[in-house]
């Protein structure tokens, strides 16, 4: 049982991370700077610091806590009694979920995230860390990829791990992109977001189906 010095840790944490993460997706990560953490959270800058030495940890502690609700969200889909295409759809209904209300702050942050780390030149502390949390949720597939091989609700023509894979991620990076870029890029009603969210999870479906 953990000891009162050790929640009161846990809770200060909590609060930095939480703090972090909201301003760092109202304001972009290059714009947020330490003193604004500690200030959004009710700390001393001094106590920010202590906890995390460099703002890039604490960049990387976000983004891997971002991946929080996905994680929980496979584990109990993955878990259900069904067909593998049928928790197929629902990891896709999933990461179209993603991109409402408060989801939408954790997706929202990790593409900022993933562009902010690709331009370092060095990697970010602990970067690690995080993409060992991608690893294991995609892990989390293996029952339902070897559930594709076997239950005939998969399209057979292309071998299921990488079928499946390959569309979970075109389908996250997809919702995110046009998600993000809405207010910017989609002007026609035709063509809004939620119209073409729809329209690839179809065509990806309707693919994938035996």
């Amino acid at each position: 049982m953990p000891s009162k010095r050790q929640e009161n840790k846990q809770l200060q944490t909590d609060k930095i991370v939480e703090a972090a993460k909201e301003l760092f997706t109202e304001r972009g990560l290059n714009d947020v700077q330490m003193k604004d953490i500690a200030e959004r959270a009710g700390a001393g800058v001094a106590t920010v610091f202590r906890y995390f030495p460099k703002k890039d940890e604490l960049i990387v502690e976000v983004a891997i806590r971002s991946l929080d609700a996905v994680e929980a969200e496979f584990r109990r889909i993955i878990s259900l009694k069904a067909s593998a295409f049928e928790r197929l759809e629902l990891l896709l209904d999933t990461l179209l979920d993603a991109q409402k209300a408060e989801h939408y702050k954790s997706a929202r942050f990790r593409e900022a995230f993933e562009s902010y780390a690709s331009f370092r030149t060095e990697p970010l502390p602990a970067i690690g860390r995080y993409l060992t949390r991608q690893r294991q949720i995609m892990d989390l597939l293996e029952p339902l990829i070897e559930d594709g091989q076997q239950d005939g609700s998969i399209n057979g023509s292309i071998p299921a791990k990488p079928l499946i894979v390959t569309i979970i991620n075109s389908y996250s990076s997809f919702t995110n992109n046009v998600a993000l870029k809405s207010s910017i890029s989609y002007l026609d009603r035709d063509i809004q977001p939620e119209t073409q969210q729809q329209v690839l999870k179809k065509i990806l479906l309707d693919y994938c189906r035996a």
